[in-house]
């Protein structure tokens, strides 16, 4: 046989999905981190090491969920561990680690990486994962592994630390922290909820919950942006009459005796979001993304991730697996998983913030989940701190100081980047200038707000 023969033999399992679970099953733990082992960052200039692949957590079904582990470039040994899970549902978790705060970011052409200055896998190990089957990377052979309720999600999620603290055994009992932007937010509520009430199913040292611009309150409340979209001239005055009439017609129909729950979700996802054919979001609004008032477009950055997370040598090199589709809009998905769109889970966020700490952060300028509905939520929660919620005044937050001293000894104000109102051990922030894409839209300021909630200087 020839020598390309002989090397395309050899490299031939590595263009397969690297599965995992074989290996943890056999506690072959030291094969796991070898052929898991990620050089990509390393060769960006990344001082951590980084582990990715794929963990089976259905047999049956054959579900498979695709994580990327960075370990802390600082005090790996005692640093905490931070799951982060992307939005959607069902969006690649990848756009959140290039594009938010991950330690590699693209170049401006997208086609190579830079290291990331401010990324919080400098002072945590950060577990980014593609939940719930059918996001991203992760996929299921047997379409019974798609979650149908939050329950199937946060099982699988257990499931998959549960395996992965076999073969990363040094985080067992570490501090731990959930963390994700808007689906992820109610993710992230719901996993605290059941590890916090029943600390026994994973081994880790449940500490706090992160979640931004969360799909935490009921949709109906928390979407319904007709007076933002008015007041930002994203619609004119008989756009806002017809978005706002759609919005309470949907209303009547949850309120029935025999409520209609599937007309309503057949009108939420026809009223916003974007898709084909046009919301009506799009069609009195013109815009092509629903995220904020500053592009009509999903923003370049994003397109340009997409484009490479697609690329066969890419999905290689991360041990996706070569013929592997990156999913960011799995239908089987999300049909299956429409009905918790309408779950209400504000007894999970009472009992979060109950039980632990917790930092909800908001976009001043989201036009999918306005930040003004989210605030009326957290005002309107009845847990054990809400009293004293309510009355806590709100404070400017200045992460890079209020004041710069000129040499001169003259004192020249700092432009604030955002508020904060604190209770207890929960604190909720309004970013500045930040739309539904959190991170994406404001890196800095959300880096600095995460670093100062894990070293306990908010909530």
């Amino acid at each position: 046989s020839s020598l390309t023969e002989r090397c395309l033999s050899f490299s031939y399992p590595d263009l397969e999905p690297l599965i995992l679970t074989p290996w943890i099953k056999n506690c072959s733990f030291d094969v796991v981190k070898n052929k898991s082992k990620l050089n990509i960052f390393k060769q960006a200039g990344v001082n951590a090491n980084a582990y990715s692949g794929f963990i089976t957590v259905n047999d049956e079904a054959e579900s498979n969920l695709f994580f990327i582990f960075i370990e802390a470039e600082n005090n790996a040994d005692t640093a905490p561990l931070m799951l982060w899970t992307p939005g959607g549902p069902g969006l690649p978790v990848l756009l959140s680690l290039l594009l938010q705060n991950g330690p590699v970011q693209l170049n401006a052409s997208g086609t190579g990486f830079l290291p990331r200055e401010l990324t919080i896998q400098k002072n945590m190990s950060v577990i980014y994962l593609d939940a719930p089957v059918g996001a991203g990377y992760s996929f299921t052979k047997n379409a019974s592994g798609y979650a149908t309720k939050m329950e199937d999600i946060t099982k699988d999620i257990k499931t998959f630390l549960n395996q992965f603290l076999l073969v990363f055994d040094k985080y067992k009992n570490r501090d731990f922290y959930a963390g994700g932007d808007s689906y992820a937010a109610r993710y992230s509520v719901a996993l605290a909820y059941e590890m916090l009430r029943d600390q026994t199913q994973v081994p880790l040292n449940f500490q706090g919950v992160v979640g931004g611009v969360g799909f935490l309150s009921p949709i109906l409340d928390l979407a319904d942006s007709s007076d933002f979209l008015l007041q930002t001239s994203m619609l004119n005055r008989e756009g806002y009459v017809e978005f706002k009439t759609r919005f309470e017609y949907m209303r009547n129909l949850t309120k029935k005796e025999e409520p209609d729950y599937k007309t309503v979700l057949y009108l939420l996802f026809t009223t916003i979001f974007t898709s084909q054919p046009k919301t009506l979001f799009q069609n009195l609004t013109l815009y092509n993304s629903h995220a904020s008032p500053l592009y009509t477009e999903r923003p370049l950055p994003m397109m340009l991730s997409f484009g490479v997370a697609n690329q066969t040598e890419f999905k290689v090199a991360i041990h996706a697996g070569a013929n592997t589709p990156l999913q960011y809009d799995n239908k089987d998905l999300q049909t299956r998983l429409l009905f918790d769109w309408l779950v209400d889970i504000t007894d999970k966020v009472k009992y979060v913030l109950n039980n632990t700490r917790v930092l909800f952060y908001t976009g001043q300028l989201d036009a999918l989940f306005p930040s003004a509905n989210s605030q009326a939520y957290f005002d309107k929660l009845d847990w054990k701190h809400a009293s004293e919620y309510q009355k806590a005044e709100r404070a400017l937050w200045h992460p890079y100081g209020a004041y710069l001293l000129l040499p001169t000894g003259l004192p020249l104000p700092i432009s604030a980047s955002g508020y904060l109102k604190t209770a207890g051990n929960f604190t909720s922030a309004v970013v500045l200038g930040m739309g539904h894409y959190a991170g994406f839209d404001k890196p800095a300021e959300i880096y600095h707000l995460i670093m100062h909630f894990l070293e306990k200087k908010i909530a």
